[in-house]
């Protein structure tokens, strides 16, 4: 009986041994926390035990900090781009907006000269602000998560090719060659005006990096599905594609093409957000987009 009882007490006291650690090491990890919400630092919280209990609890603590803290780093490197990029913006619409200004001040003075090439300018220079405005637009379009949806039946088939008849003089002033292999009578259910900047930026893609000829598909996957793919030959390979879809990359560090990289970002954005799936190929200075969509998107 004595022995039973002996054994009851080491257990007991053993026990209560290690609650007491158990405590100490909580009130621990609770000071650590308190100090690192007060305080900017990269600390992290500790413990005077090796319970597996408080380990786990520690490292689980620790990982969710390490976390928090590279997607504040990443917030603050985003909304630096974000700052760049307006900046950027804003002096590429102001200055096609300044030389288009001062053509029509000339043509204003000297109405009787040959108005053509001055004209000529103006349009470019207004085509320019105009390209920039819609980045502007469609920046904040991926903007609005909570942008609702004006989903109605759209025929895709003459959306697309009305769209490509609407660029064909700027396709052919580039030298571009399109072939079209357009399916008709295929329909979705969607958002027409995402629906619409999505085919305008891939289209947009070709003006900007596109080189003798384009190609452009619309056709079944399945029963409930169809793909748009836009494909077009490239002067040089194309690198790093895995990001070519990240927010604000671009290869062309120069800007000698007016990008911002933002065009397949906003794809990707707006093909999400209408429940349709993006994917990007590169191979022998070819460059494909494929979008796939559910034809019975509601």
């Amino acid at each position: 009986m004595l022995a039973i009882i002996i054994v009851l007490s080491l257990i007991c006291l053993l026990v209560t041994s290690l609650f007491l650690l158990v405590i100490i090491d909580l009130r621990r990890i609770n000071h650590d926390l308190d100090y690192i919400n007060h305080h900017e630092t990269n600390a992290g919280v500790t413990s005077n035990t090796s319970l597996p209990l408080i380990r786990g609890l520690t490292a689980g603590i620790n990982w969710n900090l390490n976390k928090m803290r590279k997607l504040q780093i990443e917030q603050i490197e985003q909304e630096q781009k974000i700052h760049q990029m307006l900046m950027d913006l804003t002096h590429d619409i102001k200055t096609p907006l300044t030389v288009a200004t001062g053509y029509v001040q000339l043509l204003d003075r000297e109405p009787k000269a040959d108005a053509k090439p001055s004209l000529t300018r103006i349009a470019n220079n207004l085509r320019s602000v105009n390209y920039y405005l819609h980045y502007l637009m469609d920046f904040n379009l991926i903007q609005e998560k909570t942008r609702t949806l004006n989903r109605k039946p759209i025929d895709v088939s003459t959306l697309l090719k009305t769209e490509l008849f609407d660029y064909y003089d700027q396709l052919t002033a580039n030298g571009l060659q399109v072939k079209p292999e357009v399916a008709d009578g295929l329909t979705l259910v969607t958002d027409e005006t995402l629906l619409r900047r999505i085919i305008q930026n891939l289209i947009g893609n070709w003006l900007k990096y596109a080189k003798n000829q384009a190609c452009l598909s619309l056709t079944h996957q399945d029963a409930n599905h169809i793909v748009m793919t836009f494909a077009n030959k490239t002067a040089e390979p194309v690198r790093h594609v895995e990001r070519l879809a990240d927010r604000f990359y671009t290869t062309d560090t120069a800007r000698t093409t007016q990008s911002v990289g933002l065009g397949l970002s906003i794809v990707q954005s707006l093909t999400t957000t209408l429940s349709g799936k993006m994917a990007i190929d590169a191979h022998d200075h070819t460059f494909t987009v494929k979008l796939t969509f559910r034809e019975s998107t509601k």
